[in-house]
């Protein structure tokens, strides 16, 4: 009982900063959360580390549209079905959260404005709630023909900002290729396996539907 009480008490007296940090160290700390199902504790957990980032930050360029965005995605985390949130999802909420503390830097805040907008805007499009997903056909095309055989990757783009991000391969081969991917920006860009051969990174944002189709244009 003691224990608790004293651990209660420092809690109170913690610093935003500190209490972010708190906040991190829990989740990984968590066993087996990467593979666990979503609850709608982890889905109220990554929503509290963005709204403790967001009062964190210091009067950047892009604090405003970062403050609605979170805002908006705040009022709908308790009405929101954690069926229809990916781990994934939630994993981009704590990232987002963590790049607040982490890179101010402008560039990066604006990255992050952007991402968070995107996220709303999907939901707004489609009157869901939080979470959501587009299944994304890709086919890889030199000039007007279509060429098979070639693979294509993903990258969210906020994560070129997140050292050790590494891109996604579609799970098979152009063309066409899909997957289904949360609502955001992403870099996507194409790969000759036979040659290494690769192509020029496109930005897509993927969103405001449940299915997009891309053509990629390959050298």
């Amino acid at each position: 009982m003691t224990r608790r009480r004293t651990a209660g008490v420092s809690f109170a007296h913690l610093t935003v900063e500190k209490r972010f940090a708190l906040a991190i160290a829990l989740v990984l700390a968590l066993p087996d959360f990467a593979s666990a199902q979503v609850r709608r504790e982890d889905l109220n957990l990554a929503v509290g580390q963005l709204r403790l980032a967001v009062r964190a930050l210091p009067p950047v360029a892009a604090l405003p549209r970062i403050q609605t965005a979170v805002a908006w995605l705040s009022d709908r985390a308790a009405t929101t079905n954690p069926a229809d949130v990916s781990k994934e999802y939630v994993r981009s909420l704590q990232q987002l959260a963590e790049l607040m503390t982490s890179d101010r830097r402008s560039g990066v805040m604006d990255d992050v404005a952007e991402e968070l907008e995107a996220k709303v805007e999907h939901c707004r499009r489609l009157g869901i709630d939080m979470g959501g997903s587009v299944l994304l056909d890709v086919n890889t095309r030199r000039g007007p023909q279509t060429v098979g055989n070639w693979q294509v990757l993903y990258l969210l783009k906020v994560y070129e900002h997140v050292k050790g991000a590494a891109p996604t391969v579609f799970p098979s081969l152009s063309s066409p290729t899909q997957v289904a991917l949360e609502p955001g920006r992403y870099w996507l860009w194409a790969r000759d396996p036979s040659t290494g051969l690769t192509s020029e990174r496109a930005l897509v944002r993927v969103l405001g539907r449940t299915q997009l189709q891309v053509d990629l244009p390959i050298p």
